[in-house]
């Protein structure tokens, strides 16, 4: 029995020997794996948090698609976008701040003087500020750009020539995937001109070119009876928020005159209120027997 105790009293003293020898590198060990998993919990918990909203808000609206809200669509949808966006720049702060803290105790653990090393930091940033001034501009931008919600994950935006939907915003990237596929990085600092179809409602608008000799009373009457024949279909009517409108004659050109129909929609809603309409077009003006003087164009810019 003794030896037994001898030996355990031995690996005792070789375990304790073995944390004081190395225990500045387990406690560095002990303080990176708290932040992994530290960083993992929190961001885990804030995406879970993210996705009962949403779900929330879904539910109430007994929908599937946050495009699809009906009730107060404004608010509901953009509490979606907007909740959907802070969660991805949440994931980032957190992670910076986890990041950071666990540098520190790092440091410290190492005997760094973390005092003097934050106020060198301070100058050194100072001066590197000058050279990553877009850095920061694109920073400062991207959190206005979400405060101010000026866009949000899954809006349709159109930056500079390209459109799409928001994929995700970064604190100084914004994703966008292009109707081709094609997903573009967009930096913040460069957004000076930014359109957003996914907020408050849209406009379907739709020119019918007829020939100049045609009655034109006749050519707006079948237009507004086409629309309000559109307005029947559940699955399009719950997609427009107002009565149809021609506006009269938008241009006229030789023997060819165009008038334009115009239905206040949902946003996001505008083009495929666009498609459904044209076939109900040609079909109507051909059972009143107008001639369409050319084909239906597409209003530009919609998406698929």
């Amino acid at each position: 029995m003794d030896g037994v105790e001898e030996v355990e009293e031995a690996m005792w003293q070789a375990f304790g020997d073995f944390l004081v020898t190395y225990q500045v590198p387990l406690r560095i060990l002990l303080i990176v794996t708290l932040a992994v998993l530290l960083n993992w919990m929190l961001r885990r918990v804030l995406m879970r948090t993210v996705t009962r909203i949403v779900t929330g808000v879904k539910r109430a609206q007994n929908v599937d698609t946050t495009s699809e809200m009906q009730a107060a669509p404004y608010v509901n949808a953009r509490a979606v976008q907007r909740t959907r966006t802070l969660g991805t720049v949440g994931r980032a702060a957190i992670t910076w701040l986890v990041v950071v803290v666990a540098l520190i105790l790092v440091l410290a653990e190492l005997d760094v003087n973390v005092g003097a090393l934050v106020a060198s930091a301070g100058i050194v940033g100072a001066g590197l500020a000058f050279g990553a001034q877009n850095i920061v501009k694109d920073i400062l931008n991207g959190i206005f750009m979400v405060f101010e919600d000026q866009l949000g994950v899954g809006d349709w935006i159109t930056v500079g020539e390209i459109s799409g939907t928001v994929e995700d915003v970064g604190i100084r990237v914004t994703q966008v995937r292009g109707i081709d596929g094609t997903l573009w990085f967009v930096r913040n600092g460069e957004v000076l001109t930014l359109g957003n179809a996914s907020q408050g409602w849209g406009r379907a608008l739709i020119d019918i070119t007829v020939e100049a000799d045609a009655d034109l009373d006749e050519v707006e009457r079948v237009t507004l009876d086409s629309a309000k024949e559109l307005l029947q279909t559940p699955e399009t009517a719950r997609k427009i928020t107002g009565a149809p409108e021609v506006w009269g004659v938008e241009s006229a050109f030789g023997d060819r005159a165009t008038l334009r129909l115009a239905i206040r929609t949902r946003p996001e809603a505008q083009w495929a209120v666009q498609r459904a309409m044209r076939p109900v077009l040609v079909r109507r003006f051909a059972e009143a027997g107008i001639q369409l003087a050319t084909e239906l164009p597409q209003f530009p810019g919609g998406k698929k």
